[in-house]
């Protein structure tokens, strides 16, 4: 525990050059409905603040396209590897071509930006289960050896940055500035290849970014694993046994560990109808203060944030008001604060 209070500060977006307010893109899901097409129709009120359809001012400042399936029954996310088969180099090379098609995803962010945008991609994790994931460099890789898994890992970011770099003329508004780790926790099994993994991506020149749970394993060893930017979600939905104490724990931890913050607005029967004013009314200056003063990512589970703005406008109106740094408190019944 840090002795003085200016030892209390937040992860700045300024320290890595970075834009703030992330928008987390799943890639993918579980089922059809899930796997939703990040066209520009899609993007559009993410990348702009619309009113009536028109685009008034700039939404979000980057974007992390988070890989959950790019085949049928083969899933990236290491949540999701045990409902179906495991994913092989086939799947990681997929997770590649996803990225980069025609009409979605790199080139639906590039048609719509007339400014920089920040992109982030996640880095498909290599599960310990997986004994034949492919050929790489003459050897079958075997996920049970860390070096194995490493290489692939290795390899899997060569093949993206060549593809990056193939394209980048064409991909002239949009910024790469790293790779997502996957997972939310780093546990023991994953801790060398966390470091490793984090090295190599800095002698790519690029940022290594984390998003884990609050409490999760491995989290105050975020620095020492090498990720250069940590925004820790604060597990706070409304519906839950974990109440909106643990927003303020959570900012508290962000602050002596200096890292940045997650805001979660989620539609579905763990999320209450007030979860958002919670996470937006302790960004305020009289609170937690992480509105200005911190790095940010957010995540809309079972909903997009055009879904929002075309059925929860008020709310979509909020939002954009935070990313501004003008949004005002806002009460509702039974508030305790």
């Amino acid at each position: 525990m840090p002795e003085t209070d200016e030892s209390l500060c937040y992860l700045s977006p300024d320290k890595l050059n970075i834009h703030n307010h992330l928008c987390v893109l799943p890639c993918g899901g579980l089922s059809e409905k899930d796997d939703v097409k990040w066209t520009e129709k899609e993007l559009e009120p993410a990348v702009w603040y619309l009113l009536e359809g028109k685009r008034v001012d700039r939404m979000f400042g980057g974007f992390v396209f988070n890989a959950i399936s790019c085949r049928k029954d083969r899933y990236l996310y290491p949540l999701y590897m045990g409902f179906g088969e495991l994913p092989d180099m086939e799947d990681w090379k997929e997770w590649i071509n996803t990225l980069f098609r025609g009409g979605e995803n790199l080139h639906a962010l590039q048609s719509l930006a007339n400014r920089p945008l920040d992109v982030w991609v996640s880095v498909p994790y290599p599960h310990h289960f997986q004994e034949q994931f492919g050929v790489v460099n003459g050897k079958m890789l075997d996920f049970r050896d860390e070096e194995d898994r490493f290489q692939a890992v290795k390899w899997w970011i060569d093949l993206f940055m060549q593809r990056w770099n193939a394209e980048q003329p064409v991909l002239s508004h949009l910024n790469f500035r790293g790779f997502l780790w996957a997972r939310e926790s780093v546990d023991e099994g994953d801790t060398g290849l966390a470091k490793r993994y984090n090295a190599y991506v800095k002698e790519k020149g690029a940022h290594s970014l984390w998003l884990p749970n609050y409490g999760t394993y491995g989290i105050v060893d975020s620095s020492t694993l090498g990720f250069d930017v940590t925004l820790v979600n604060p597990n706070y939905y409304g519906n839950t046994p974990y109440g909106m104490e643990w927003i303020q724990h959570t900012s508290d931890f962000a602050q002596i560990y200096h890292t940045g913050m997650q805001v979660i607005f989620g539609k579905g029967f763990v999320y209450n109808d007030v979860h958002l004013l919670d996470y937006l009314n302790f960004g305020l200056p009289e609170y937690k203060r992480y509105m200005t003063k911190t790095l940010i990512a957010y995540q809309f589970p079972n909903q997009t944030v055009r879904t929002i703005y075309e059925q929860r406008f008020v709310d979509y109106i909020r939002i954009y008001s935070f990313i501004k740094g003008i949004y005002a408190k806002v009460n509702y019944p039974g508030i305790t604060y």
